[in-house]
């Protein structure tokens, strides 16, 4: 399940260039949960070091003036879209999975 929708290419490339880490690059790319859920072992002991990551990733984006949203998921999921949202965004996300 990708946690990430990306509407734009060339919003994915500048938020990637904002990316600091590996972790901050995985939220972009999907493979890390924007709440955090997927902080497993030692990560997650650390579960508030990773909220302030995100937290300033999302500050840097917004300060860029990259445009993005934040939408729910099947089950509740929390979803990171990059670039405009889609019309039809639970239709984006079931062609996705």
């Amino acid at each position: 399940m990708s946690y990430s929708l990306i509407t734009c290419h060339d919003t994915f490339a500048a938020a990637t260039e904002l990316a600091r880490g590996c972790y901050q690059r995985n939220l972009l790319g999907g493979s890390e949960a924007l709440s955090g859920s997927t902080l497993r072992g030692r990560a997650a002991k650390y579960s508030g070091r990773y909220a302030a990551s995100r937290r300033n990733l999302l500050h840097r984006l917004s300060a860029a003036g990259i445009e993005w949203h934040e939408m729910r998921g099947v089950r509740g999921r929390r979803i990171l879209v990059l670039g405009p949202m889609p019309l039809d965004p639970r239709a984006e996300l079931t062609a996705a999975v």
